[in-house]
């Protein structure tokens, strides 16, 4: 898995946002935490339409959503304004990446995300205590919305800290902030226009039409398999309050090669390890060691004939702690 095939796959389109923990005045957590559960049931319930911008480094990136809730499913569909042309069709059983300038388009099967921007989704509140401080933040104004803040921080430097600014009214997320352990911005995510509610028309969640000879990658459907199941490679050394949350075996799109896909997560940030044979398939531009796209960092090494490739969005450390440390569980 090359850099560039990951700045397609991971960045802008993902962002590994989310939340809650407890704070420690009683009154203030209950507020923060009904907040952030707000933020995820309007991400999840309303239409909306938009224009919102990636920032990382010196990086600034514009992207177009489109997001329609109808009989309890949700599709949404993403166009880039600047750069290479891209769009990105999602819904609640696949991924649709479609890349003019490569005359591709890759299918993958996976759901609406729960870490896509600006969805906030909560999970196993019970486990962040001992990892984040959970406060409030100063509100403002966001693309002309009102809008009032969270503002979550890391106990330790193996994870990032949040900070978070919802629309007054709806509750959906309107700009999101990531930062490291000195304070300093990795990420930003701000919608810069956004109309809430509303229809949406079922033409603006199709992507334009593929120029001929367009060639279909189509990603095998993932397994799902008991975690407490054989193993097939495992993380012998993980940060404070990572344990592994889910195990998946598929095919790759491109290289049809089967995939072992390991979730490691401290219920906000989450870490994926994928392993797979090297075949003559192989990109020459394999990852080696560590590097990075934006806040999500990648390691990748080859252990006898497999390919390991770990991608998260947290600090390098935990990435490296994490890929060093992956072995053959037998």
């Amino acid at each position: 898995m090359s850099i560039r095939s990951l700045s397609l796959r991971w960045a802008p389109f993902v962002l590994l946002l989310v939340v809650r923990t407890a704070s420690a005045g009683a009154n203030v957590g209950e507020r923060a935490e009904n907040l952030l559960l707000k933020m995820s049931e309007a991400a999840h319930t309303l239409n909306y339409q938009g224009t919102f911008v990636y920032q990382y480094g010196d990086q600034l990136d514009t992207m177009r959503i489109f997001h329609k809730v109808e009989n309890g499913k949700t599709r949404e569909r993403l166009v880039s304004l600047n750069g290479a042309a891209r769009e990105v069709i999602r819904n609640h059983r696949e991924v649709e990446c479609y890349l003019p300038d490569e005359k591709s388009v890759l299918v993958e099967h996976r759901s609406l995300s729960m870490h896509s921007f600006p969805a906030v989704v909560p999970q196993s509140l019970h486990r962040l205590e001992k990892h984040y401080v959970i406060e409030p933040a100063s509100g403002g104004r966001v693309a002309g919305h009102e809008v009032r803040g969270v503002l979550i921080r890391p106990r330790d430097s193996y994870r990032y800290g949040y900070q978070l600014w919802a629309d007054r009214k709806s509750n959906l997320l309107l700009k999101s902030t990531l930062f490291d352990d000195r304070n300093h911005v990795v990420e930003r995510f701000m919608f810069t226009n956004v109309e809430i509610g509303g229809v949406i028309p079922d033409g603006a969640l199709r992507p334009h039409k593929p120029k001929k000879g367009t060639v279909w990658y189509r990603e095998g459907s993932g397994v799902v398999e008991p975690i407490s199941g054989k193993l097939g490679w495992k993380v012998e050394q993980l940060p404070p309050g990572f344990v592994l949350s889910l195990r998946m075996v598929r095919t790759s799109a491109k290289r049809k090669t089967r995939v072992e896909h390991l979730v490691y997560s401290d219920g906000l940030a989450v870490v994926s390890v994928f392993v797979q044979r090297v075949g003559t398939g192989s990109p020459p531009d394999r990852i080696k060691g560590l590097t990075h796209v934006g806040a999500v960092h990648v390691f990748g090494k080859v252990i006898g004939d497999h390919e390991i490739t770990v991608v998260g969005e947290v600090p390098a450390k935990t990435v490296d702690m994490i890929g060093t440390s992956v072995v053959p569980a037998q």
